[in-house]
């Protein structure tokens, strides 16, 4: 609100802001309290470094993953993969294009708690899922049991995803993987990937040209 942002933000002086937001309504409030500071939003036609003009999509890309992709393509030769594991997990694509880094596209799939969250909503008796419940794969009881699909089975799914993806392109990609939940599932996926838990912050930086 704009009452949170002037007791959180009145002391401080800016020469500019860089806005990432996928929450429309708040991206609202922050640019109307921000009046008369330059102001860049994170969007395709704001960036130069990796081209998005092949993408009918751009009116409805999240300003997180434009930032994930600015990032990614430092950290491995192209094409990557740039995954992002938060309230949703995105696969955002990028490959060689004729003048540089292109955005192919991607996919989105539900983040680990949505999932782990989602029989316990939608069923009578099905209780909380405790996702650090170390158990077998063939649970002994219902907690087990919900935790072993979720723990083995969602590495499970973005290896598929990752594995379709670089059938679809005929090649092997680079995984840069970030957010809140990449570095407890990493270690279990096939897919080798370098994790980067700053990625989204560092892909802002760069639409604000400021050097991490």
């Amino acid at each position: 609100s704009a009452e949170s942002l002037h007791t959180l933000l009145s002391d401080w002086g800016f020469r500019r802001v860089v806005l990432c937001s996928v929450v429309p309504w708040a991206a609202e409030e922050i640019s109307s309290f921000m009046k008369g500071v330059e102001l860049i939003h994170v969007r395709p036609e704001n960036v130069n470094e990796v081209d998005f003009s092949e993408y009918p999509g751009c009116s409805t890309l999240g300003a997180d993953r434009v930032a994930n992709v600015l990032a990614a393509v430092r950290y491995a030769p192209l094409p990557i993969v740039a995954v992002d594991m938060g309230t949703a997990t995105t696969f955002d694509v990028v490959v060689q294009g004729a003048a540089g880094p292109k955005f192919a596209g991607g996919i989105i799939a539900p983040g680990l708690s949505a999932v782990a969250g989602c029989l316990p909503r939608c069923t009578a008796q099905l209780p909380s899922v405790n996702l650090n419940i170390e158990g077998p794969v063939i649970g002994r009881n219902t907690e087990e049991a919900m935790a072993s699909a979720v723990c083995v089975g969602y590495p499970g799914m973005m290896d598929s995803l990752l594995d379709a993806i670089e059938a679809e392109l005929g090649e092997r990609v680079h995984v840069i993987i970030t957010g809140g939940d990449a570095a407890g599932l990493a270690p279990a996926m096939r897919h080798m990937s370098t994790l980067v838990p700053s990625l989204t912050l560092e892909g802002i930086a760069q639409v604000a040209h400021i050097s991490l």
